[in-house]
């Protein structure tokens, strides 16, 4: 649950999601993307370091430079988690708290007998 948190964290902001897009389509360097991006060098380090972090980028060294682009493996997996988590129990998810929880709560029909007095929700 916590990888796929921060895969959504990560493409939660308009760079980030820039850079996926165009790393998902091409190879590029720092000094492109910064280029594409208008961006400084250390702006774009930072955005690819939230991409390092979840092991999305393929890294190919050319002399100095090192052009990225997205392990497709890795990009895909985050994908399929994320459109099974309907299908994922919460246990599964590593969430038997919130299943507990669930458990636990009273049903509709509880809560509006219970409640119709008081005017709860």
């Amino acid at each position: 649950m916590k990888k796929l948190l921060n895969f959504l964290k990560c493409i939660a902001d308009e760079n980030r999601l820039k850079i996926l897009k165009l790393l998902l389509d091409s190879q590029f360097c720092v000094c492109q993307l910064q280029e594409l991006l208008d961006k400084s060098q250390s702006s774009v380090s930072q955005h690819l370091s939230y991409f390092k972090q979840l092991n999305l980028l393929n890294e190919d060294k050319s002399g100095k430079l090192i052009y990225y682009s997205i392990d497709r493996s890795v990009y895909d997996s985050f994908l399929a988690n994320l459109i099974s988590l309907k299908a994922s129990s919460l246990s599964e998810l590593e969430l038997e708290d919130l299943e507990n929880k669930i458990n636990n709560l009273d049903t509709a029909a509880e809560i509006r007998t219970e409640n119709k007095e008081r005017g709860c929700c």
